[in-house]
Parts: structure tokens; sequence; C-alpha cells
């Protein structure tokens, strides 16, 4: 029959299974000092310090879409002439997000053989079609997709003829979806699909003519000036990644704290072995 291992044996095993204690605060200094913590902290602090720069950024970029459409609601608001649409944009060039809204002057000549429906559209709670009529506009010979309006049905009324003044807003051109649609029908506003229809060079953007404009160009029904995308309040997604930057810098300091305590409590363990009796 087996026997029980003494006592003493038993001690010994818990003394040493025992999780070792927290190193004081001297041993943890003394262990942060030494060449290889010192260069591992310097790392880590450029890390977190990289991280901290990026959370910035990232805030920066949450609260822009807010500042931009704030300051698009605020012009479009204002007393303020409308910006000529060649001095702001370029033809093939990408909108930002501060042009978006404010109100903006274009002249030119509508082409009516170019125009385009685009059904589905709710304005007003109801659903019908977008009239989207190419303009040539005069002082770039660029194509520019004006969205004269809304209506219920497709029997709308012709564009202008000659050349027109056009006041309204820009956004940037929609993603095209392939359909299967009638004739001088197409799911978005995408300059990169009328492209192929109308020609070069072409704006990357489309215009929405304000209420005044919109009676002038056939008396459509009006459609609301455009946004940015996701809305106008702060940019959530972007506000989120800040907060990761922020973890991910905190982190860093942490694992080099951790290394630090191991640090102490193997040099602990070093100076004890030393002073053990041979």
């Amino acid at each position: 029959m087996p026997q029980d291992p003494p006592a003493a044996v038993l001690v010994e095993t818990a003394v040493a299974t025992r999780k070792p204690a927290r190193p004081r605060l001297r041993e943890l200094l003394a262990a942060a000092r030494t060449p290889r913590m010192l260069g591992l902290l310097a790392l880590i602090v450029v890390a977190a310090i990289v991280c901290a720069r990026l959370g910035a950024w990232q805030i920066d970029r949450a609260f822009e879409r807010a500042d931009a459409a704030a300051a698009a609601e605020a012009a479009s608001l204002s007393d303020a002439p409308p910006e000529p649409l060649t001095e702001v944009l370029e033809p093939g060039a990408h909108v930002m997000g501060s042009m978006v809204g404010h109100p903006m002057e274009v002249t030119g000549t509508f082409d009516a053989a170019g125009q385009y429906l685009v059904p589905d559209r709710v304005v007003d709670g109801e659903t019908g079609y977008l009239v989207v009529t190419p303009l040539r506009v005069e002082s770039t010979g660029a194509w520019l997709a004006v969205v004269r309006g809304w209506s219920a049905d497709t029997d709308v009324p012709d564009a202008p003829t000659g050349t027109v003044t056009v006041n309204g807003s820009i956004t940037a051109g929609e993603a095209y979806e392939p359909l299967a649609l009638p004739t001088g029908q197409t799911d978005s506003i995408s300059p990169a699909y009328f492209a192929g229809v109308w020609g070069l060079p072409i704006y990357n953007a489309y215009l929405v003519p304000n209420a005044a404009a919109t009676a002038d160009l056939g008396g459509l029904g009006v459609v609301p000036a455009p946004q940015l995308d996701g809305g106008t309040g702060v940019d959530l997604r972007n506000l989120a990644y800040a907060i990761e930057w922020y973890v991910f810098g905190a982190f860093a300091l942490i694992v080099w704290y951790r290394l630090v305590r191991e640090e102490a409590l193997m040099r602990r363990e070093d100076v004890a072995a030393g002073a053990a009796p041979a």
C-alpha cells in the first residue's frame, strides 16, 4: 500500500508551485533601466505616438463630414452669389466633400437627345423618375449631368433650347449597376456610364438645380439638394477607428510593463539562486 509523502515534501512542493509575489517598485525600476528594456520602451513609445496621431486623424475625419455639411447649409441659406462650377471643379476631377451642397452656377446648352430617366426615386414620399439631361458646359466643352427634376411618370417636358444658366448644387456621381431597363432609362446617375453614351470630357458629378432653376427648366418636381453620403452628422465609423488606434497605443505600453515585470521576477530568481547554499 503506497504511503503518503512526508509533510515537508508537500510544503516544499507548495512553495515551489506558488505564484511568485508581485515585484516591488524598486525591482521594477531596476528592471526598467536595463538597456534591453530601455530600447523596447523607445520603440513602444514611438509606436504609441504613431497610434495617437492616427487616432487624432480619424477624429478629424469623423467631424469633417459634419463641418462640411454645416458649411454647405450655411452657404445655401446665405445671400452670397453661387460660385461658377468651372472655377471649383475640373472635368474628371474628384468631388470633395466641401463642394457638396454648395450653391453653384453653370452655363451651357442642353442636349435633349441624350436625356435619361432614373426610375424608382422617392421625392416627398412618392416614387417616380429623375430626369437627367446632359449639359454641354460652355467654357470647358465638357458634359455635366443635370437632374432637371422629378416626374411621377415618363411623360416629361422638353429641356430648354439655346444657352441657359443653371443654379444649383453638385455631388459626386453614383456607381453604375447594369439592370434590365427600358431604352432611355438607367438605374443611377453615373458619369462613368454617361461617358460611354455622351462622350468625353465629362464632369465626375451631377448638378441638382434649386427650386427657381427647376421651374425654369420645365416645371418638374423639385429634387432636394444633395448631402454628403452617410448623412450630415459625425461619422461613427471613423470614431470607432480612432478608438481602436488609442487602444493599440495603450496596449503597447501595457505589453512593455508586462515585460518589465517578468524581467524583475527573473532577476529576483537569479539573485535567490545565487544566494542559495551549494
